[in-house]
C-alpha cells in the first residue's frame, strides 16, 4: 500500500499567470536525485482524469526555465501542470540504502479540481519513508528524510510566498502532529 505523503502549500496573492514561474522557482529549489536523475512533465486540463495536453520525458535534471516556457504555451486558468521527478531518500531493504524515491510535484490553476483547494502539492511518496523502520534500531536515516522534508518545505514557502502549508495524509490530517509525538 502507498500510504502517500503529501505538502500542501497555498500561496499569498496567488494568480494563474503566475504558474510558470511558481513552476520555475519550485523546481528550482526541488533536490533531484543524483542517483537516477529524470521524469516526466504533463499539463492536464479540467482534472487528472483528462487526456494531458502535454507529456515530455527528460533524462537529467529538469531544467526550471525551459520547464517555464513549456508552460507558458499552455497557459490557462483550468491547467494543472505534473512534475513526475526523483530526489534521493534512505529506504530500508533489510538495511538502510540511499536510493531514488519517485515525488510528484503538481500545481493547479484556480479552475482546475485541486483537491483541497490548494495551489501547489507535492505527493511526497510512502510515509514508511519518514517514520521509524520497526526492524531496525537506527533513527539517523528516517532523521535525514524527515530534514529532507522540512527543508523543502522551508525552501517552497520562502520561494513561493506561501501564506499556509500543510504536510498530510489521507488517514490524517496533519502529519507533522504525529512526527511530533513520535519524538516526544
Amino acid at each position: 500500500m502507498h500510504d502517500p505523503l503529501f505538502l500542501s502549500l497555498w500561496l499569498k496573492n496567488f494568480a494563474p499567470v503566475g504558474l510558470p514561474l511558481y513552476l520555475k522557482k519550485a523546481v528550482g529549489v526541488f533536490p533531484q536525485s543524483r542517483l537516477k536523475p529524470g521524469g516526466v512533465m504533463r499539463i492536464y486540463p479540467i482534472a487528472f482524469r483528462e487526456a494531458p495536453l502535454l507529456e515530455e520525458y527528460y533524462d537529467g535534471d529538469l531544467d526550471p526555465q525551459a520547464a517555464a516556457s513549456r508552460v507558458q504555451e499552455h497557459l490557462h486558468d483550468d491547467i494543472a501542470i505534473q512534475i513526475q521527478m526523483r530526489w534521493d531518500l534512505y529506504q530500508w531493504t533489510g538495511e538502510w540504502e540511499l536510493k531514488p524515491s519517485t515525488v510528484y510535484l503538481e500545481i493547479f490553476a484556480p479552475l482546475f479540481e485541486a483537491p483541497r483547494g490548494e495551489h501547489v502539492r507535492i505527493d511526497l511518496g510512502p510515509q514508511r519513508l519518514y517514520l521509524p523502520e520497526p526492524s531496525s534500531d537506527a533513527l539517523r536515516p528516517v532523521q535525514s528524510n524527515i530534514r529532507s522534508v522540512l527543508h523543502l518545505a522551508m525552501d517552497l514557502e520562502n520561494e513561493l510566498i506561501a501564506e499556509r502549508k500543510l504536510l498530510w495524509t489521507e488517514d490524517e490530517e496533519n502529519f507533522a502532529e504525529r512526527l511530533k509525538a513520535l519524538l516526544d
